[in-house]
């Protein structure tokens, strides 16, 4: 997940203040038509990317207020803006779903069914939805009309195979009720979430134990799933000025014939090497990293990638595994899509191009030890390693031995985001869910699946929608979706019970109610999540700081990470590094790193750095240990599955801090310091 920073609410702004920051992605390219930018000649191609009235090619200036309202990214809650109607306003649409669909599904067909348009995406067409599926038969799924089939991720537990796809809305329903499809669940929204790195982590050569030769990560594939590489900063090209970079795949360039997966763009070596002969590389190639914005300097994925494998060419200092082959995969900004640019979002891809990037990766690599690093994240979801996409994660690495993923374990420690409690026996519980202004939120609450809770969602001025029983959703508007009210019985992949709601922008500012009654004669347990947004975090009024990890982060394979400053003498936790355990009572994070005021390259500079902070910053500290403990296995002839792996870094983790002994596990710092 971003670094802190990026998380922070945006400074004040004097009204008319023109701006020229670029957002990631879609949404940077709206800025540059607003702000007054013509767009890149390719952009035409993409019909359905923007409204004609973006496209044209009449230069656009409006202030950042304008821009704010109308392009600012937020939550893909996939309901509409209100237009300030307020809550009294609302009524119940006389649209239906099916009760037993992913809500995100079900609000997919709400938001059809009510007459909102679509619109295509980096890998969506217009009125496709991108999905993880479980089903019976591989063939069953390639085959099937209906589906423009992604990755296959590997087989999931049990029976059956964990796939991607691209699916028509108007066909969900139809689809999730064949017998060869077990489950269907709809993309998730992700986010982004060195001298001391070094140090702290043991990787400079001259402190490695006898005998451990890593030869800096010589054979092993470092992947970097995340935004903005620049390809051009000199800690990424070798001595003869040759790239680093073996392949980027940008998910959101213009498909060509060859395209991963069927969408984006791939560039190989050989075409990044002939790029730098051009007094513009970015242009020649046709990709490069945003600019800076008065948001942040510098990108994300470049400064993440410098960690775990920079040289140091550029900027003198050189990250974990200086010698690893790089491959990047820019990640587009894609949900389930609606008309119009008031819907672009700062998440950096979605759960399927996620998969379907670390797919990618693994395939490049083939039979070299490879390592991907994924500094982002997501806070819905059940948290306890059931969800698709966790189960896909598992299983890609589950596969072949030499073979890991790392996420950051996030930055939502005193955010507020997660509460839990119990809801006594034929009892109610209310949840107090403060809006601080009218951007609206998403929240997700899980409980066993043998009890029942019926909820009602209260407004800040007293309007009451609901009650929803379990198994029925209450979709409420004007015209289009405006709350969407959801209640899941028996989620397929772990049977629990889960709860959804959506609230749009602009309905109303102050303390919502969750009221839950509780219709059985047994006490009940939750947890609730509030989903990130970057501009105006809502927040619970009596939050919970524990099980704050990332959804993603809670994966049963993947190595977690949570951070801590390494400049400090006593080493003191990151502020706001998530907690652990999972929902399920897992010990994540597995290990901490260097994470906060971490100096790494620069984008857009040839040696220049930028300081960032967060569990992004930590993640890639151990994704280049883990290269380095690949390379000096691979010496001697050893393969490490991916739990003989995990046992590795925490007999290497050092401790003091966390206090306790080698056995004992701290729900931030994990079971130690990763070390070498």
């Amino acid at each position: 997940m971003g670094e802190k920073t990026d998380k922070e609410k945006p400074s004040p702004r004097r009204e008319g203040d023109a701006v020229r920051h670029q957002l990631p992605s879609l949404a940077s390219l709206l800025a540059r038509a607003v702000a007054g930018q013509r767009l890149p000649s390719v952009i035409s191609g993409q019909v359905g990317r923007f409204p004609e009235s973006v496209l044209d090619d009449a230069a656009i200036t409006l202030t950042e207020a304008d821009i704010l309202s109308t392009a600012r990214p937020r939550l893909a809650t996939q309901v509409s803006n209100s237009r300030a109607l307020g809550a009294r306003a609302l009524r119940e649409l006389a649209v239906s779903e099916n009760a037993d669909l992913d809500p995100r599904l079900q609000l997919a067909l709400a938001n059809r069914r009510s007459g909102m348009r679509g619109f295509a995406t980096a890998s969506t067409e217009a009125d496709e939805v991108s999905v993880i599926a479980h089903v019976r038969t591989l063939k069953a799924w390639r085959e099937h009309p209906d589906v423009m089939a992604g990755a296959q991720l590997g087989k999931a537990k049990g029976r059956g195979f964990l796939v991607t796809g691209r699916i028509p809305i108007d066909r969900v329903e139809a689809l999730a009720a064949e017998t060869d499809i077990l489950d269907l669940r709809a993309a998730q929204p992700v986010h982004p979430t060195l001298g001391a790195s070094v140090e702290q982590t043991g990787a400079d050569p001259a402190s490695f134990p006898e005998g451990f030769e890593p030869q800096g990560g010589d054979g092993v594939v470092i992947g970097i799933v995340d935004y903005g590489c620049d390809f051009a900063h000199r800690n990424f090209m070798r001595a003869d000025g040759s790239s680093r970079l073996e392949s980027i795949w940008d998910q959101l360039g213009i498909a060509s014939i060859d395209s991963p997966m069927g969408y984006g763009r791939r560039y190989s070596a050989a075409q990044i090497d002939a790029a730098f002969s051009a007094s513009d590389p970015y242009d020649a190639l046709g990709y490069g990293p945003e600019p800076d914005s008065p948001l942040w300097t510098g990108t994300h994925g470049t400064h993440v990638m410098d960690i775990a494998g920079g040289n140091g060419t550029g900027s003198g200092q050189p990250g974990i595994a200086p010698e690893a082959t790089l491959i990047f995969v820019d990640i587009a900004a894609s949900d389930i899509s609606r008309m119009g640019p008031g819907v672009l979002n700062q998440h950096f891809g979605d759960s399927v191009q996620l998969l379907e990037a670390v797919r990618y990766i693994f395939d490049e690599a083939g039979d070299r030890p490879c390592v991907v690093n994924l500094s982002l994240g997501t806070n819905g979801g059940p948290h306890d390693g059931s969800s698709l996409v966790e189960q896909g994660i598992d299983a890609l690495v589950e596969g072949d031995s030499n073979r890991a993923i790392v996420i950051a374990a996030g930055n939502s420690h005193g955010d507020g985001t997660h509460t839990s409690g119990r809801v006594t026996a034929s009892g109610s519980f209310d949840i107090g869910w403060n809006h601080p202004g009218e951007w609206g939120g998403e929240f997700e609450l899980w409980y066993d699946g043998d009890r029942r809770l019926e909820v009602e969602l209260i407004a800040p001025d007293g309007t009451r929608f609901g009650p929803v029983r379990p198994g029925s959703s209450l979709p409420l508007g004007d015209h289009e979706v405006i709350i969407f009210i959801a209640s899941i019985v028996g989620n397929r992949t772990n049977g629990d019970n889960a709860i959804g709601i959506w609230v749009a922008e602009n309905v109303m500012e102050g303390e919502w109610t969750v009221r839950l009654t509780n219709m059985t004669s047994q006490d009940t347990d939750f947890h609730a999540w509030i989903e990130r947004d970057d501009y105006a975090q809502s927040y619970f009024t009596q939050p919970v700081e524990s099980h704050t990890l990332g959804s993603i982060s809670t994966s049963r394979k993947a190595i977690v990470v949570g951070a801590f400053d390494g400049h400090k003498a006593s080493l003191p936790i990151y502020t706001y590094s998530s907690t652990g355990p999972t929902r399920d009572g897992r010990e994540k994070p597995e290990v901490s790193a260097p994470g906060q005021n971490v100096f790494a390259a620069r984008s857009r500079t040839t040696g220049g750095v930028t300081r960032k902070s967060g569990t992004s910053m930590a993640a890639p500290a151990v994704s280049g240990l883990i290269a380095l403990l690949y390379a000096d296995a691979a010496r001697r002839g050893q393969d490490l599955s991916i739990d003989e792996l995990r046992d590795e870094l925490i007999r290497r983790a050092r401790r003091d801090p966390p206090k306790g002994g080698k056995d004992t596990w701290h729900p931030r710092r994990g079971f130690g310091r990763a070390h070498i």
